[in-house]
């Protein structure tokens, strides 16, 4: 990896899947051991902790007990206490209309769930690098042709 770290050192992850999660630590770590990683393993606990804690960058799955990724992304996209929080959907689905509905919704990036743990180091090593100071700028990257895509390794 690049002798620089990422600017990111706080990320929340909201993903039932314990398999994911643990994947994903260990690709943070990888990464950079300074960054702190928090999870919460459904909706109600995302919206729980997000109430007394902002993360610098929130990975949000789709599918999730409780309340979904999109039941989520609507109410911190509702609430003002929230805006600007960067938020990347983590989803192992690359539907093109769950991709556009996350968008939609207020997804500042729609990251499909490699298949390859070093695609995954990688990936994450790349989104971690881009500049989150405007998200928005972020999410413009990502829209072509008149529909949004998702996150891939050298775009």
């Amino acid at each position: 990896m690049d002798p620089e770290p990422p600017a990111i050192n706080e990320i929340l992850l909201a993903d039932d899947n314990k398999e994911d999660c643990l994947l994903f630590e260990k690709a943070i770590m990888e990464i950079d051991v300074h960054t702190k990683l928090t999870t919460v393993t459904n909706g109600e606990e995302l919206l729980q902790l997000l109430s007394h804690y902002i993360p610098q960058l929130l990975f949000l799955d789709l599918e999730m007990p409780y309340k979904n990724g999109i039941q989520c992304l609507q109410f911190i996209r509702e609430n003002k206490t929230y805006e600007g929080l960067p938020i990347v959907v983590f989803s192992s689905t690359s539907r093109m209309n769950n991709i556009q509905v996350a968008y939609g919704f207020g997804a500042n990036l729609f990251f499909t769930k490699p298949k390859v743990y070093e695609e995954l180091v990688a990936s994450l090593y790349s989104i971690l690098k881009m500049n989150w100071s405007d998200p928005d700028a972020v999410t413009e990257q990502y829209f072509q042709n008149n529909q949004y895509q998702p996150f891939r390794l050298g775009f």
